[in-house]
């Protein structure tokens, strides 16, 4: 049976031990809620759409904290200089999302579900909610922050007989849906803004990339099963923050579904490691401090028409801004690599895109071979002779827009200067492949404040006791343990608390416990496979009738299928048993028809399976091959 998730140990996780790595993964799980309003103002939740009336451009500015700091991410984002456009849509927003408008007080309902989630996950309570604003100036809230307020703390839930801890959960407003982000000027829709969203943080205790995408299985069925919360790609987004033994916390962000945390996870470890090797190989070359570093930059644009390299002669005419940088003792550095298809010059090309805003790829050319940013061998010997460069020392290039080139230089100090420390705090944004580029450097505590605007708000304890009263009767984890006792292994139960169809299966399982296997696999691989292959979407209603005819009649895997594939040309179950005569044959006639086959193919040389596969066609294949063989067996001894 198909496990829910895997980690596909292969393009370079072959053989890695990630508990001897250290590992250390902890989710942030973000999942909007079901609620008529949004959460600071009055306007309609979940209407969604890309059509706009008007349109806004704003351009953000860090603010100092309450002690006098600014947030390094913050200034980060300030250094790229974007312009942000808002596109509005009248019947989604109104003038607060633009921060022309003061917040209202804050939505009951999204309040009360939070406080219920809060409690399903053993969390305290906190006696009163304080509004915090969290700076956010990447353009996705207009305001330049994002309204957030802790409900409950120091939670917990069960996994694999330990507690995974939920260091907090959060009540706070969704940012904007990105339209485009190409160069210096970004948009936004605003449709999604300021949606009610709750944020689930578990602590570090997740040990390997599989416990990490379980362990959000398992915290997801959860807040499915309270009913309030919106289904979809989009509703819910993971943050991932992963370290290693030596490393620090790396936060990849927005992952959209759980089946790429095993992947992400997995690069993101050894990537902390190769990083980690390579500070110890800069170290071994000499350079112990920052100070080490000696670097030389000149213009070289009157080079280019002696340089051959493609990305910068077709790049030239439009960007005429061409520099150049000398790494002294930095030979082979940039090379490195640090996860399959991806070396350190990726993550220094990462770093311009973002913050210099130069784009368009490649966007930078080194003189180290080997690595797809490399310069030919005699474009790399102009270079390095131009330079008067050692045989120890590499050359890099970069070329744009006048502006954007200085933005980059200094960018490419900084992250070569960061290579001694090994890993850094950042944001990584997810790629295809399982790999990650940088985002941001992670946030820190300056980037938060107290909301004056909002006051606070009591949690009292009746309407603790209210919700209480009225909580979700079964978590995932007492399922879980049920489906255990039925026989099913531990990676089934997870899956299966995962399931679109876990409320139908329960159903049935109350009544025939002992098909358990039979039907969870109809639920995990069957029920999908054929609802894909004929496009087609069953109700809870039309899953559990099916599941209890699987279950009444005695129906073998083959049968099942057979069933359920005659069911999508719109017969109901009763008349596709009637059409298929899918009734349980006795062994009688099984054995009839095992009897008028052998003296059909009388004398002829035949192999068992091909023989089953005959008999199995007598019945249009509604009976199983096991049962058909030991028919056969019995028949033979007989």
């Amino acid at each position: 049976m198909r496990q829910q998730f895997t980690l596909n140990r292969t393009g370079g996780l072959e053989g890695v031990d990630f508990r001897a790595l250290g590992f250390r993964c902890g989710l942030e799980i973000h999942h909007q809620i079901k609620t008529e309003k949004k959460l600071f103002c009055r306007c309609p939740a979940g209407r969604y759409s890309d059509e706009y009336q008007a349109e806004v451009l704003r351009h953000m500015r860090p603010t100092l904290s309450e002690l006098g700091e600014y947030d390094g991410c913050a200034l980060m984002e300030f250094k790229t200089k974007k312009e942000i456009v808002y596109r509005l849509n009248k019947e989604s927003v109104c003038t607060y999302e633009l921060d022309d408008n003061p917040p209202f007080p804050i939505d009951k309902q999204a309040l009360d579900i939070a406080i219920e989630i809060a409690l399903l996950l053993n969390c305290n309570i906190v006696g009163e909610i304080h509004i915090s604003r969290k700076q956010y100036l990447d353009g996705s809230i207009p305001a330049g922050f994002q309204r957030t307020t802790i409900i409950g703390v120091d939670g917990w839930i069960p996994f694999k007989g330990r507690r995974i801890g939920i260091f907090q959960l959060a009540l706070e407003e969704d940012a904007c849906r990105e339209v485009s982000d190409v160069g210096h000027r970004i948009t936004f829709l605003t449709d999604r803004l300021s949606m009610p969203l709750i944020e689930v943080v578990t602590a570090p205790d997740m040990l390997d990339p599989m416990e990490a995408a379980q362990v959000g299985g398992v915290i997801g069925a959860l807040l499915r099963l309270t009913g309030k919360v919106n289904r979809g790609y989009g509703a819910v987004r993971q943050d991932v923050n992963v370290s290693i033994s030596g490393g620090k916390r790396v936060e990849i962000k927005g992952v959209p579904k759980l089946g790429f945390i095993p992947r992400l996870t997995g690069f993101e470890a050894t990537r902390q490691k190769a990083l980690l090797n390579l500070r110890e190989e800069l170290q071994r070359r000499g350079f112990k401090t920052e100070a080490d570093i000696v670097f030389d930059s000149k213009d070289v644009s009157e080079l280019i028409g002696e340089i051959n390299h493609p990305p910068l002669r077709e790049k030239f005419p439009q960007f005429p801004a061409v520099k150049a940088m000398c790494l002294k003792g930095f030979r082979g550095i940039l090379a490195t690599q640090l996860n399959p298809g991806w070396n350190f010059s990726s993550e220094v090309s990462g770093r311009l895109r973002v913050i210099a805003c130069l784009d368009q790829q490649p966007n930078l050319a080194h003189t180290d071979p080997g690595d797809k940013y490399s310069l030919s061998s005699s474009d790399a010997k102009k270079v390095c002779d131009w330079f008067e460069c050692g045989s120890d020392d590499a050359v890099v290039l970069v070329w744009g827009p006048a502006e954007d080139v200085e933005t980059a230089i200094s960018e490419i100090i900084i992250r070569l200067k960061e290579i001694l420390q090994g890993v850094i705090n950042e944001t990584r944004q997810r790629l295809p492949n399982g790999l990650t580029d940088f985002e941001r450097i992670l946030p820190g505590p300056n980037r938060m404040y107290p909301d004056t605007d909002s006051p606070p708000t009591p949690i009292t304890d009746e309407m603790i006791a209210r919700i209480s009263a009225n909580l979700p009767e079964t978590p995932p984890w007492v399922k879980m343990e049920r489906f255990r006792k039925l026989g099913l292994m531990e990676d089934i139960s997870l899956a299966l608390i995962h399931s679109n169809y876990l409320e139908p299966l329960e159903r049935a399982l109350e009544r025939f416990s002992t098909k358990a296997a039979l039907l969870a696999q109809m639920i995990l691989q069957y029920i999908p496979t054929e609802s894909r292959r004929n496009g087609s979407e069953y109700t809870n209603d039309e899953i559990s009738d099916f599941l209890t005819i699987i279950a009444q009649r005695n129906l073998s895997k083959e049968e099942a299928i057979a069933l359920f594939r005659a069911k999508k040309q719109g017969i109901n179950w009763k008349e596709t048993l009637f059409k298929l005569d899918l009734h349980h044959f006795s062994d009688e006639e099984i054995d009839s028809a095992v009897y008028e086959v052998l003296e059909n193919i009388d004398g002829e040389h035949i192999n068992s399976s091909a023989l089953v596969g005959i008999i199995k066609g007598r019945f249009d294949g509604t009976v199983s091959g096991k049962r058909i063989h030991q028919r056969l067996m019995q028949i033979n001894e007989t």
